[in-house]
């Protein structure tokens, strides 16, 4: 895919065939990841953790539907890979570029993704209930100091990427010359 057709198409998708991805699909959407700036290249201050684990995707799917109160509810759209980024525990003023370079991560995961066909979503909510469940964080086995700030769900998936018209003006601009 041309950079632009990727763009333009990427979207959130929330149905998976169950099918995981394969080991060579999954290394390239690292790869992006890795490719992201951090501020001030402080890699140090993000982890990524990969998450296939089947007990774990529902129990975390479970925190947020009982943080939430919506029983049954399916944040994690049934993925079989739900990947994490996370962060040294954010204090201000670093609190917006350490949650930036999580974002600018998981996007650049998404596009990949869209590039390889695959299913993939933004998951910022589900870490909302995580964050307040000291125990569920444990099980992330995150390096000490660190939380988790986002993370995107991937997997295949029968949905087809095909471009999308982006309104020009979609959000109010601006010019100051």
């Amino acid at each position: 895919m041309e950079t632009f057709d990727t763009i333009f198409s990427r979207k959130s998708v929330r149905s998976y065939t169950g099918k995981q991805v394969s080991q060579e699909e999954l290394d390239k959407v690292l790869k992006a990841a890795n490719a992201s700036p951090v501020a001030m290249a402080q890699y140090e201050n993000m982890h990524i953790t990969v998450i296939q684990n089947e007990e774990l995707l529902q129990e975390i799917e479970e925190c947020a539907a009982n943080t939430f109160q919506k029983p049954g509810m399916k944040p994690l759209y049934n993925a079989p890979t739900l990947i994490v980024l996370s962060s040294v525990a954010p204090k201000p003023p670093k609190e917006n570029a350490l949650y930036s370079n999580a974002a600018i991560m998981a996007h650049n995961m998404a596009l990949a993704a869209t590039d390889l066909n695959l299913g993939s979503c933004y998951i910022w909510g589900a870490f909302a209930a995580v964050n307040q469940n000291p125990d569920l964080v444990k099980k992330l086995n995150l390096p000490e100091g660190f939380v988790p700030c986002c993370g995107i769900t991937l997997g295949e998936t029968t949905e087809k990427y095909e471009e999308r018209d982006i309104p020009a003006e979609r959000f109010k601009t601006n010019y100051i010359k």
